[in-house]
């Protein structure tokens, strides 16, 4: 819908929930590499304590802290700048699992007792976890044998270069074993991940249904707009935020002009089609903070935040215009129907049922005055029902 300018521009409400949507996935998505930084610190620390024991050479400690903040840095670039969000995983989850098993492969090959490069294996495991949250099973296969192929790899690495340390018997059986256990890894966390993916699914289908029933408890039925019970919810809580605030509203009672004779000549199902269009038009030209809805027979209310009287006018006027403008299939080509509108701002100190009446005040004058016209309440005519009041009470 294009920009009106009568009143401010605003952003549709669909595009602020999905940017803070996003916003918020972004954000999960760096805590979550916080943790995974955690884990590299908690292997960085093994690192520590078998340089400590004097089995690895300072400078793969070094290499291995730095190697760690630069993986954990290109990750965080990626999420920050929202450049993963391009990609087909935004969480990056396979990725990241892969990366970090890289490191401890560095460190592994610089030690020579087998059963030191077996506590690396057992920590590698650890990663392969997270995917838990985001990995279907085919995914964590695709992870779990990048894990065996670079630990194979390692091990041909050390074959061709220091075949004095390896025990190749022992080797073979620790990839198999390594297999076996990635797989059951695989297998359990797309299982638990297939699980999460439905309850995910139910959760969606839950909300939707939700959406359903509170769209038919507000919405009425004929016309497809809001119903009389929402427009009340809406004027109290404009009303309640005026109090607050003093931001104007303003309200418009609309009425189509001779709608029995309508009836009467075309029959119930034009009228009821007559209804829908003019609703549906009306509609179609407000703003996403605005609301309009049916108020009784043919009669609509359309509720204006954020505007004055002067706006609130020149909008109804505008709206007169497009249903005068209007044409009905299956009725005569040149048949027409006109509305008249009355038109009030609410004032401090007022409820909601004063500022409809001066609404419908001002209607019942444009309905003197010839109908196909818009009204505004003026003072006078406010002096003049406050005088009628008095006098009847």
């Amino acid at each position: 819908m294009p920009p009106d300018p009568d009143f401010p521009n605003s952003t549709t409400e669909s595009e602020v929930l999905s940017s803070h949507r996003v916003a918020e996935e972004q954000r999960l998505r760096l805590r979550r590499l916080g943790m995974s930084f955690l884990s590299y610190q908690v292997t960085f620390a093994v690192v520590v304590m078998f340089w400590f024991q004097s089995l690895l050479p300072f400078s793969v400690v070094v290499q291995f802290f730095i190697a760690s903040l630069l993986i954990n840095g290109a990750f965080f670039t990626l999420i920050k700048t929202n450049f993963n969000l391009r990609l087909k995983d935004p969480a990056l989850t396979a990725l990241q699992i892969v990366a970090s098993a890289m490191p401890p492969l560095w460190v592994m090959y610089f030690l020579e007792a087998a059963q030191a490069r077996t506590i690396f294996l057992l920590i590698a495991v650890v990663p392969a976890l997270y995917g838990i949250l985001a990995l279907k099973t085919r995914d964590f296969f695709v992870v779990a044998g990048c894990f065996v192929l670079a630990y194979a790899g390692l091990v041909f690495a050390l074959w061709m270069t220091k075949p004095e340390i390896l025990d190749v018997s022992l080797e073979l059986v620790q990839i198999f074993a390594y297999f076996l256990v990635m797989a059951q890894i695989a297998m359990i966390g797309g299982f638990i991940s297939g699980l999460r993916g439905k309850l995910r699914k139910k959760n969606q289908e839950l909300k939707h249904a939700v959406a359903r029933i509170n769209e038919l408890v507000n919405i009425d039925e004929l016309t497809g707009v809001c119903n009389r019970r929402k427009l009340f919810a809406v004027l109290t809580e404009e009303a309640n935020r005026f109090s607050r605030t003093h931001g104007p509203f303003s309200v418009c009672i609309l009425d189509i002009d001779f709608f029995k004779q309508v009836n009467d000549t075309f029959g119930h199902q034009a009228g009821d089609q007559i209804l829908k269009e003019v609703a549906q038009t009306v509609h179609k030209g407000l703003r996403q903070i605005d609301c309009f809805g049916r108020y009784g027979g043919e009669e609509f209310l359309m509720i204006l935040p954020q505007t004055i009287l002067e706006g609130a006018e020149i909008k109804a006027e505008r709206v007169r215009a497009d249903i005068a403008a209007l044409r009905f299939n299956g009725i005569e080509p040149e048949f027409s129907v006109t509305i008249s509108i009355g038109v009030a701002q609410c004032r401090e100190g007022e409820d909601t049922e004063d500022t409809i009446a001066r609404a419908d005040q001002a209607l019942y004058s444009a309905k003197q005055n010839g109908r196909n016209r818009v009204a505004r309440e003026t003072p006078a005519s406010t002096e003049s029902v406050l005088t009628q009041q008095s006098t009847n009470g």
